[in-house]
């Protein structure tokens, strides 16, 4: 009976961290904040394909939310590392919340039309660019180095949580109130102005934290700190594969999520309420992925969640592309999709495990303004997605994205030799002791 507590104590220690005061408090504003934005993208998603019923819209939309971040991550990242991040998660939450209520008057009003979708969605990718760095430089200091895995498990767990119950809230608000209020339009607003709570509460969460002193960058302006970051990652490859791994997943992986609509209605055969449910496949896939990691990841073989698992990633969306257009089958495609979640959240905690262990904390923002760049380029993904689907077809645009991930890790990421030679996500005594120490073990590439 002991023995057997112990594995269970074991298998849930990854929740330890939730002793933390303030890493705790962060949490709860990262599940509100992040939950908004999920029933933002389920919402938008649906509001696009029904104002335009056009695969090329939804594209634009999540283009226009990569625009910001292309031109202003890495200022973003360098001004993370200067400034007190808790500053600038709050005044991006803040906007973003603003940004959304004013939307979403304008939807339960009647008088939203495309280029209002594509205007807000250009505004709220500028705030939410400059809280990504700034987030994620933040997080680190509330938890000790050897609980890094387990921090990082519970923030991807919020984001593939919030997968399973957030797009569900989102089409369930839609229907019952085309049903019961006054249109699904006015459903669409009211589900908008949900979104704007959950952005509202991580403003007031982060403003409730307290940080200890974190070692700044000392260069003279915010370009030399901009350059100074990226000689840094330059010399050293291992950042270079994972932050290409993570653009590679975002532009030609993911970008399947922005034309799940398409899949739903034209392949599918399924309302607004199926179409959520396929996204929440997806979440409960990622909570799974999450779990496994955070429970049995600590000591696990890093190349092979660095490496194997985006490239059964790119396999299982591959699947869902194909069947979905050839057998039209709504319970495969729901199984498909939560596999894909589950090995997506697997190599994002591993990922973002290895980042952190590795980057010197006066770089920390720095690197993660690249990570947020490579990611902010990532619906940029579903643009050219829902470009070649115009001009082909849906199924054919997101197999071929697949493909290009599956072919990235064998060419690149799986050969890498500092992936290959990455020991376990528990950090040993030179990692413990600074990032330097354990970039120098990772070697410069």
């Amino acid at each position: 009976m002991t023995t057997a507590r112990g594995v269970l104590a074991r298998r849930v220690e990854f929740l330890s961290v939730l002793r933390t005061r303030d890493f705790r408090t962060y949490y709860i504003g990262h599940l509100s904040s992040v939950g908004g934005h999920q029933m933002m993208i389920a919402t938008l998603g649906w509001l696009v394909f029904r104002l335009t019923g056009s695969p090329l819209a939804l594209g634009l939309v999540g283009g226009a939310q990569a625009v910001p971040g292309i031109a202003l991550n890495l200022l973003a990242g360098a001004l993370a590392d200067r400034m007190n991040p808790r500053y600038l998660v709050m005044v991006s939450q803040a906007a973003s919340a603003l940004l959304l209520a004013a939307l979403a008057t304008l939807i339960i009003t009647g008088a939203v039309q495309l280029w209002h979708i594509l205007v807000i969605s250009l505004l709220t990718g500028l705030t939410t660019n400059f809280d990504g760095p700034a987030r994620r430089t933040l997080w680190p200091h509330l938890v000790t180095r050897d609980q890094f895995m387990f921090a990082s498990s519970l923030n991807q767990s919020v984001w593939s949580g919030t997968r399973i119950v957030a797009p569900a809230v989102a089409g369930l608000i839609i229907a019952t109130s085309g049903r019961f209020v006054g249109g699904d339009l006015v459903g669409a607003g009211i589900s908008t102005y949900v979104s704007f709570l959950g952005f509202l509460a991580m403003a007031v969460a982060v403003g409730l934290i307290s940080l200890p002193p974190i070692k700044r960058s000392t260069g003279a302006t915010v370009f030399h700190d901009i350059v100074e970051g990226l000689l840094f990652t330059k010399r050293h490859s291992i950042f270079l594969v994972l932050l290409g791994l993570t653009f590679v997943n975002g532009f030609f992986g993911i970008s399947y999520m922005w034309l799940m609509p398409v899949f739903a209605e034209e392949y599918l055969g399924v309302d607004v309420q199926g179409y959520g449910i396929l996204l929440s496949a997806s979440g409960i896939g990622g909570v799974l992925g999450t779990l496994l990691i955070a429970s049995f990841g600590q000591y696990q073989n890093r190349p092979w969640l660095i490496a194997g698992a985006p490239a059964l990633f790119g396999v299982s969306i591959l699947l869902f592309a194909i069947t979905s257009a050839v057998l039209h089958s709504f319970t495969l495609a729901m199984a498909l999709v939560l596999i894909g979640g589950a090995v997506y959240s697997v190599n994002q905690v591993a990922a973002v495990t290895v980042l952190n262990l590795l980057v010197p904390d006066e770089f920390r923002g720095r690197v993660m303004g690249l990570r947020s760049l490579t990611w902010s380029i990532a619906p940029l993904g579903s643009l050219t997605a829902g470009v070649l689907a115009s001009l082909v077809n849906t199924a054919f645009a997101v197999g071929v994205g697949s493909v290009v991930v599956i072919l990235f890790v064998l060419l690149f990421v799986a050969t890498n030799p500092h992936v290959r030679n990455l020991r376990t996500l528990a950090p040993g005594p030179a990692e413990r002791a600074g990032g330097p120490a354990a970039v120098a073990q990772a070697g410069p590439g």
